[in-house]
Order: structure tokens, then C-alpha cells, then sequence
């Protein structure tokens, strides 16, 4: 039986060192034999299972999982692109608003002396930019973006 060949090679600690990540980002794991599946599924894997690209290099390939801590929350392989798009991605530290792509920021345009810009980026591209007087508005024009492009978010 042929073995299987890595789409690119590991560097030294590898394991360790991916592993640890994955604790550190708070990724979960049914055992530790899903775990060591889960580890061997990745290296081997050289294409998104969600896009079904294949990836340009090996710190394209990421985990993706459910950002809740009590369970056990590994959902796949895919590439940057895909793991980004996912909407239980955390908020910005940044971000005062508490509202994914929304962000309140200094304006003289407004009397108010400050507006609320809606900002989505895709591939390091704008493909809404656009502020608001009221949060509520923002919202609404975010809300409305998302709802007219579902083939940018999954």
C-alpha cells in the first residue's frame, strides 16, 4: 500500500507547536484518538473542504470551529478565506460598537461630531463602505448587505 505524500512539509515541532495553537485558540475535541485523527487529516489535507481550493501554502490551511467553549467544536479544514467568512467570528477588540463590521468613528459631517461606518472586506477588498448617523441605521444597511450577498457569507 503506497503512503499517502504531504502536500508540503512540516517544520520541525510541528505537532507540538500545532497542537498547542489549537488549545490556544480554543479549539475541542470529542478524545485525544479525535484529536490525532483530526491532526492527521490536516496535514494530509490539501484542498478547502468548503471551497475546494487547494491551498497555496501551509499557512493557508486553518481549523475551523464553533467559538463555544463547552462542547466539542472542530467543523473542518478550509483555507483563510473560508474561516474568515464564518459569521461567529469574534468582534474586534476594536470595535466600541459591540456589532461585527460596524464601528463608531470621529465625522465632521455630522452634527453629532461622530457617525457609525459599515465596513466589509473580502479578499483585502472593500465591498461595502459606506457610515450612518444611528447605530440602528447601520444595522439595517449591514443587515440588508448581508441578507442581498449570501454567496459572501455562509
Amino acid at each position: 500500500m503506497a503512503e499517502k505524500k504531504l502536500p508540503f512539509p512540516l517544520r520541525k515541532y510541528h505537532k507540538s507547536k500545532t497542537l498547542y495553537d489549537w488549545y490556544r485558540r480554543g479549539v475541542i475535541f470529542e478524545n485525544e484518538e479525535h484529536k490525532q485523527e483530526i491532526y492527521q487529516r490536516y496535514i494530509y489535507s490539501s484542498n478547502c473542504e468548503l471551497c475546494h481550493k487547494e491551498y497555496k501554502n501551509s499557512l493557508n490551511r486553518k481549523i475551523e470551529h464553533e467559538h463555544d467553549p463547552t462542547k466539542p467544536n472542530f467543523r473542518s479544514i478550509c483555507c483563510n478565506k473560508c474561516n474568515k467568512q464564518k459569521k461567529d467570528v469574534k468582534i474586534p477588540s476594536t470595535n466600541t460598537t459591540g456589532e461585527q463590521f460596524i464601528s463608531k468613528c470621529k465625522s465632521k459631517k455630522y452634527t453629532q461630531g461622530f457617525c457609525y461606518r459599515i465596513q466589509i472586506r473580502r479578499d483585502g477588498k472593500k465591498v461595502l463602505a459606506t457610515q450612518r448617523k444611528t447605530l440602528e441605521e447601520a444595522i439595517i444597511v449591514r443587515d440588508k448587505f448581508i441578507k442581498e450577498h449570501p454567496e459572501i457569507y455562509s
